[in-house]
């Protein structure tokens, strides 16, 4: 174990930092290669290359003389991105590419999504959307004419320990200052979550299992949650605050989006796990389990309150509280 070498695009942010932190655990030797904005506060890792990977002549400067066994890619989002880190690199031993790409693949659709289910323009998630896509249909290209050892993951909503996007932790800060917290109830949305920990341990095992190559698997806990759900479930866990149920008159009466004042789309968001069932394994961390795990980590941050991020939050609130 400890003579493979890896490489994680990505490293000081939630998952590619999970994933670096993770692989180190289990022996191997990581480099990960970011644009250097952010501190790295851990150890273990064997190299931290800083480099812009958008600018190819740098990138392939940079790691024309790395040869690394396994590759995670956290950080690309385009085409262009996999492109430049794919004719900058020598891969004569390497054993697998991780794509880490979204559920954002898909068309939109209110019913289950499986890996061959019709992927394309959705309007509820744009352009990013569309540039994984075009990212996993070179990766496919590459797999069918070069035998690149692909495996692509289409990861539903990921939370716990670290998460960036101020989505979790909205609700704690919320809800611990006692200030009603607004959640859509529209009847329209059911969706899945992913804690970090399974993330890491399901694509770290998909790297030693040949029938991960040249797959696209969906990644996600097979629980459905509505918004509501989630947040009693938050509700319980800190014991203080009050969920406001919103409406769709009320949301219409009011001519706000959803993300005008809250941190999700309110659109469904349903992934098939059986290949993943079949092939690797299942998330074995709910939701109660995953985000008291949250909790706990977010109790021992610093972390200020994001409100003004969204514009209808208050007017929103202030409605709802004087009907």
């Amino acid at each position: 174990m400890s003579l493979n070498r890896v490489l994680v695009m990505g490293g000081t942010e939630f998952v590619g930092k999970s994933l670096v932190k993770g692989l180190i655990s289990k022996g191997y030797i990581v480099d990960f290669l970011t644009r250097g904005n952010k501190k790295v506060n851990f150890r273990g890792f064997h190299k931290h290359i800083i480099c812009d990977r958008k600018n190819q002549n740098t990138l392939k400067g940079t790691l024309e003389n790395y040869i690394y066994d396994y590759i995670f890619d956290v950080s690309a989002y385009t085409r262009e991105d996999v492109h430049f880190l794919l004719q900058s690199i020598n891969k004569s031993k390497l054993k697998r590419y991780v794509f880490i790409s979204s559920a954002a693949v898909y068309s939109p659709s209110n019913e289950y999504l499986y890996e061959n289910s019709e992927r394309g323009n959705n309007p509820h998630w744009g352009i990013y959307g569309e540039d994984k896509k075009k990212a996993e249909d070179y990766l496919f290209e590459k797999h069918q004419k070069d035998e690149l050892p692909i495996v692509i993951f289409r990861p539903s909503y990921i939370y716990g320990k670290g998460n960036n996007l101020y989505r979790e932790s909205y609700f704690f800060h919320r809800l611990m200052s006692e200030q009603p917290l607004p959640v859509p109830n529209t009847d329209q949305s059911k969706v899945q979550f992913i804690h970090i920990n399974d993330i890491v341990d399901i694509t770290i095992q998909s790297i030693t299992n040949d029938k991960t190559i040249g797959e696209a698997f969906n990644l996600t806990h097979p629980r459905q949650l509505n918004w509501m759900e989630l947040g009693s479930i938050i509700q319980n866990i800190i014991s203080k605050g009050r969920v406001m149920s919103i409406n769709r008159e009320v949301i219409d009466l009011l001519n706000v989006k959803d993300r005008d004042f809250f941190p999700f789309r309110d659109v469904p968001l349903l992934l098939n796990t059986a290949k993943l069932k079949e092939d690797l394994l299942l998330p074995r961390i709910d939701i109660e389990e995953g985000l008291k795990l949250s909790y706990e980590w977010f109790l021992k941050q610093d972390l200020k309150p994001r409100f003004h991020e969204f514009e209808q939050l208050e007017r929103v609130t202030r409605y709802c509280l004087e009907r």
